[in-house]
């Protein structure tokens, strides 16, 4: 079975290949002669490989941890029991 995120991928991907389809195959003039098919043709993937490299690198990872001293953690410390010795 195909899990959601795969499908999900899928979708936006079918969209376009049936949005070229009956860009190419609605008139009697074949589109794909015009100079304008092409500069949208390559745009649309540039447009699709850019999204899935900004997806897959991505932002850095965060640095380590920061120390926790809100006000719950250091009242929650005071008021622990075993800490009463």
């Amino acid at each position: 079975m195909i899990d959601r995120q795969t499908l999900g991928n899928l979708v936006p991907l079918a969209a376009v290949v049936i949005a070229l389809a009956e860009y190419l195959l609605d008139h009697t003039y074949p589109r794909y002669a015009s100079p304008w098919f092409w500069i949208a043709l390559v745009a649309t993937v540039g447009l699709l490989v850019l999204v899935q490299v900004l997806r897959f690198t991505g932002a850095r990872k965060p640095d380590t941890a920061k120390p926790d001293y809100s006000a719950t953690t250091l009242i929650r410390r005071r008021t622990d029991p075993e800490d009463r010795g």
